[in-house]
């Protein structure tokens, strides 16, 4: 097998730009503290095998990592099942900055604690690092119809447990 050229300065770079990004991910829906450096490990040395290791600065090197890291997080759980362990669950003092949290975060967290990681990523992935319905299609490996209608219904149980009303057209 041919060895694969490695731009360690644009590995640097990209790893600057996604390394608190992937960490938060993780420790969002890993719910262990104890694994998140770990995961964190695993997600980069799976990119750094990967073809796009080799140009970590393309376009889609991001959403192929986020790609990885959700794989890697379905494969954590899986492992737990099969061999019953259980998580401790992260508490909000663990997750909680200095300040303490607004009435709007809170119920915010409680809504989050009521969907699914399925439902939690896929809003993660959309909203809060902002990737288009193709690129979270393709980091999920789902259609992006599939996508919009997932959104969709966590967009609506996310607003039906924080207690608001919301309209038809999916908006919060």
């Amino acid at each position: 097998m041919k060895q694969r050229q490695i731009n360690t300065r644009e590995f640097e770079q990209f790893y600057e730009k996604t390394a608190g990004a992937i960490r938060a991910y993780i420790l969002r829906h890993c719910g262990n503290v104890s694994a998140v450096d770990d995961l964190f490990q695993i997600t980069y040395t799976k990119f750094l095998n990967s073809r796009m290791a080799a140009t970590p600065l393309a376009d889609g090197a991001s959403a192929y990592l986020y790609r990885i890291v959700s794989n890697t997080i379905t494969d954590h759980g899986r492992w737990l099942v099969r061999n019953r362990h259980h998580e401790i669950p992260l508490t909000d003092s663990m997750t909680a900055k200095q300040s303490e949290p607004t009435t709007s975060q809170v119920t915010l967290r409680n809504g989050l604690r009521n969907l699914s990681n399925r439902e939690q990523q896929l809003l993660w992935l959309a909203y809060a690092e902002g990737f288009t319905h193709k690129e979270v299609a393709n980091i999920r490996n789902l259609s992006e119809n599939s996508v919009r209608v997932l959104l969709f219904r966590a967009r609506h149980r996310l607003a039906s447990a924080m207690g608001h009303n919301h309209d038809s057209k999916g908006g919060i």
